[in-house]
């Protein structure tokens, strides 16, 4: 859904009657509930949502390497502006982590960027069922979703052979919106909390990511399952401790614990299109 998309539709649901927060819940996270607030307040005041563009730069999606400057020298260009700084090869990261009604494991960290399925039995996979004991005993769900390290048989075995019950590749739809919404949600609670102007190398990356991680609490994920199960057009009667509702699983799911990661830089914080719903 494109940012119009999104104004359109708060503008809408508070025509509507509906309060900041019931916004931010219906539309599951896709944007914060400050920046909800913000365009209540513009509608209160102009009767719109009006974003004002950066100065001297054009309206829409900008990209540097198509702008132009008119100018007589180097130096003149560079006076008015034609000088954008770019990481050749930005710091990145891939980022592992486990989540559950209860709480969230620790982060896994590959400074590499990567994922096999060596490194998910060997590093991965051992933390997940030590986590899932600890935060929900013995009667739980793996999530995964269809990545190749998971879809490894070497890993579907691990998980056959480890877990108390886990959701093999054959029953997983990992495409589905409705079951990726509580990956996202997460993500984003995670990228807005993080000091990003701290950031400058991999280590403090690394060490932001860790610190923050901590900082989710409880409430919030209650929060977050709560809008899966409204998004899944099911009521509040089921389970917190449920993460996903699966489409053949209609059936009440007691206790479920989630994998999942991204592949983070400094300039961005997003799901890699390899990682993990």
């Amino acid at each position: 859904m494109k940012s119009k998309d999104i104004q359109k539709v708060v503008k809408t649901k508070y025509g509507n009657g509906d309060g900041p927060m019931k916004i931010y819940r219906d539309l599951a996270g896709v944007v914060s509930l400050k920046t909800i607030k913000l365009w209540i307040k513009m509608i209160n005041n102009t009767g719109s949502i009006n974003l004002s563009p950066p100065p001297d730069r054009p309206h829409g999606i900008y990209n540097a390497q198509n702008d132009r400057v008119w100018a007589m020298s180097r130096e003149e260009a560079d006076k008015k502006g034609a000088i954008h700084e770019k990481t050749k090869f930005p710091v990145k990261v891939m980022v592992w982590l486990g989540v559950c009604a209860e709480s969230l494991t620790v982060p896994v960290i590959f400074e590499d960027a990567t994922m096999d399925a060596q490194k998910y039995i060997k590093v991965v996979l051992p933390i997940a069922s030590k986590s899932g004991k600890k935060m929900l005993g013995k009667n739980w769900t793996y999530q995964q979703d269809g990545a190749t390290p998971h879809t490894h048989h070497h890993s579907q075995k691990w998980c056959a052979d480890h877990f108390p019950a886990f959701i093999p590749k054959i029953r997983w739809p990992s495409n589905s919106p409705d079951l990726c919404s509580f990956d996202y949600s997460l993500w984003n609670e995670l990228g807005q909390v993080m000091d990003w102007n701290y950031v400058t190398a991999k280590a403090t990356l690394i060490e932001q990511i860790k610190k923050f991680v901590k900082k989710l609490k409880k409430k919030k994920l209650k929060i977050l399952l709560a809008l899966i199960l409204n998004r899944s057009g099911l009521d509040s009667s089921y389970s917190y401790d449920v993460i996903m509702i699966l489409v053949e699983a209609l059936k009440q799911v007691d206790h479920s614990f989630l994998e999942i990661s991204a592949q983070t830089d400094r300039s961005k914080w997003q799901v890699d299109s390899e990682g993990d719903t």
